[in-house]
């Protein structure tokens, strides 16, 4: 969820807006062979978006680009110990290995829009293509406590990735600014570690 403040600055029949954003989220990561995983809580985001509205009747909506820092991550189990439930059902008790990855985010938007209450309100979807670059992070072992920087290795690790995102929010339009929320889930299609079975 990002809470987004907008200073517009209007040319002709077109409008630019330029905003601050910032938020948090939550980051899940699949993996092949299938692991037990669980969703990392507590990314943060925050960047620039630019936006560009044409005037009608061209076309409805906005195209733009945002800059954005976004934490993104996993946590898998790695270790497990076992237990007897009330029915005598073995029940397994995971510890987990988390990892977050610092990125570079740039979304390629495009917006279609309505306008409400006299266009002070603007309702909003979204669509995206992204491009990213994973320059930092770190990890942790949740039995042990460890934890540190980690180490990138350009053979091992995947530093670009690329995806979609989608989402929408709303904008209240206060004469040049505004202020809104907005809700995005983003894809990526890149492996981050280009080949688990060698690096374990």
């Amino acid at each position: 969820m990002l809470l987004v403040a907008t200073l517009s600055v209007e040319r002709a029949s077109a409008q630019h807006t330029l905003s601050i954003t910032g938020g948090t989220g939550a980051s899940y990561a699949r993996f092949y062979p299938t692991e037990v995983t669980k969703w990392l809580w507590g990314c943060e985001n925050f960047g620039l978006s630019w936006r560009f509205y044409s005037p009608k009747p061209r076309f409805v909506g906005a195209v733009g680009a945002d800059l954005e820092y976004m934490q993104r991550g996993y946590s898998f189990g790695y270790a497990y110990s076992t237990s007897t439930d009330e029915n005598g059902m073995e029940k397994r008790e995971y510890s987990f290995y988390t990892r977050r990855l610092n990125s570079i985010m740039l979304p390629l938007v495009w917006q279609p829009h309505v306008y409400l209450a006299n266009k002070h309100l603007r309702i909003y979807l979204e669509a995206a293509f992204t491009l990213s670059y994973n320059f930092g992070g770190n990890y942790e072992y949740e039995d042990t406590g460890e934890r540190g920087d980690y180490t990138w290795s350009n053979v091992r690790d995947n530093r670009l990735n690329y995806g979609l995102a989608g989402g929408g929010g709303f904008a209240l339009l206060f004469g040049r600014y505004e202020f809104g929320v907005r809700a995005r889930y983003y894809f990526g299609y890149a492996d981050i570690l280009r080949n688990r079975n060698k690096y374990y």
